[in-house]
């Protein structure tokens, strides 16, 4: 594939991806009072083969909620982006499928040929033996991710009607270009609301860093480069006037992305943080627009010749940010039942609620998304 090709696969995958990711996130974060990430490329990545085996309206609704204006993206365009971004240097990016599928039951042939390349791992499995089942998906999801991601499914997601679970695993980490020194991180305190403050670990760096300001969402931001920098962590971090519920509700990726930017050296303060979540997604994708394909009319006509529905989507996210870098996982398991210059201070500290993005920058791909509203206070032994 030519550097052109390489370049229209990124484009075309990561303006769907994006745009997919930006009603997810709002409606995942309604009402919730607590930290959050997502992986949008995971979760894409899994409803996009649900798309390619599809018919009817449900092939409507995922092709409306996934943002295709046109054809089937092609085996042959996954198989590029997992080779692509798994085989970037200087960084430890995982992209994996599987697919586990009960003894005996038949998947439509040309769906199967067609994707065979996709899937790191196809498994014939009883599913019947619920125990073993559970066991043997959860280990390859706690190998993929590099022991980060374990339990995605429980016994509850399997029965004797299950028939495919589909699975897709991302796991990254990488060191900063300029890490924190441990000897600089000091407690301070951690604004969660008017009323609540802990006191946080928070680390300090004095570096050159890209930083702009967003003055409709009131919001500022600073990308933190990772050693490879066609990787970043950018921190948007609301005004002290403004809620961080004020900035989901307006988020989106253009205007991030299309946001006047500087470079100069800037004195950061940045909290460590690291928190584990599941996330039962069939709530937040009927909002979103799919409702039939968990529903007894779904058409997977493409898939199998037995009618299927989804019976769940589950996502489980860790994310961990310290002096050294980051590190980030996720897996989603699907089963199925029959320039204007800102001016900001040289000071740029983050002691209150912000939103996080992790972008590889020449696609403008996110590959997780979250936000944290609370940090726990650490505590230490009282001096005798």
């Amino acid at each position: 594939m030519s550097s052109s090709e390489q370049q229209n696969v990124f484009k075309n995958v990561s303006t769907a991806c994006n745009n997919f990711a930006i009603p997810l996130y709002r409606n995942l974060v309604t009402n919730i009072d607590n930290n959050i990430i997502t992986s949008p490329l995971s979760l894409y990545m899994i409803l996009s083969l649900l798309f390619n085996g599809s018919g009817g309206s449900t092939l409507n609704e995922l092709k409306s909620v996934l943002y295709y204006d046109n054809a089937i993206f092609s085996n042959n365009e996954f198989e590029s982006l997992i080779y692509l971004l798994k085989n970037i240097k200087g960084t430890d990016l995982r992209i994996a499928n599987a697919m586990y599928i009960q003894d005996g039951f038949q998947l439509m042939a040309d769906f199967l040929s067609t994707y065979t390349n996709v899937f790191q791992s196809i498994s014939r499995i009883n599913f019947e033996n619920i125990a073993y089942s559970v066991e043997t998906i959860n280990t390859w999801v706690q190998e993929a991710t590099n022991n980060k991601i374990s339990n995605i499914i429980s016994s509850d997601n399997i029965d004797e009607d299950t028939k495919i679970v589909l699975v897709n695993a991302i796991y990254f980490k990488s060191k900063w270009l300029d890490m924190f020194d441990e000897k600089d991180t000091t407690k301070r305190n951690f604004y969660i609301s008017e009323t609540e403050t802990n006191l946080v670990p928070i680390m300090f760096k004095k570096s050159n860093y890209v930083y702009g300001e967003i003055p409709a969402w009131h919001t500022k931001f600073i990308e933190i480069p990772y050693s490879n920098q066609d990787f970043v962590m950018t921190i948007l971090l609301p005004n002290k006037e403004t809620d961080l519920q004020t900035l989901e509700k307006n988020f989106n990726w253009e205007t991030l992305a299309n946001a006047p930017k500087s470079i100069d050296r800037i004195e950061l303060y940045l909290p460590r943080f690291k928190f584990e979540i599941a996330i039962n997604m069939e709530d937040v994708l009927r909002k979103i627009g799919l409702n039939t394909i968990f529903e007894d009319s779904a058409d997977f006509t493409h898939l199998s010749s037995i009618p299927l529905k989804v019976s769940h989507v589950v996502q489980k996210i860790f994310i961990e940010v310290n002096e050294e870098g980051s590190e980030a996982a996720a897996a989603t398991a699907t089963g199925f039942r029959t320039k204007r210059s800102a001016v900001l201070p040289m000071t740029f500290v983050v002691d209150r609620p912000f939103l996080f993005v992790i972008e590889h920058k020449p696609s403008k791909l996110l590959l997780f998304l979250g936000s944290v509203r609370k940090i726990e206070s650490t505590h230490e032994k009282d001096e005798l």
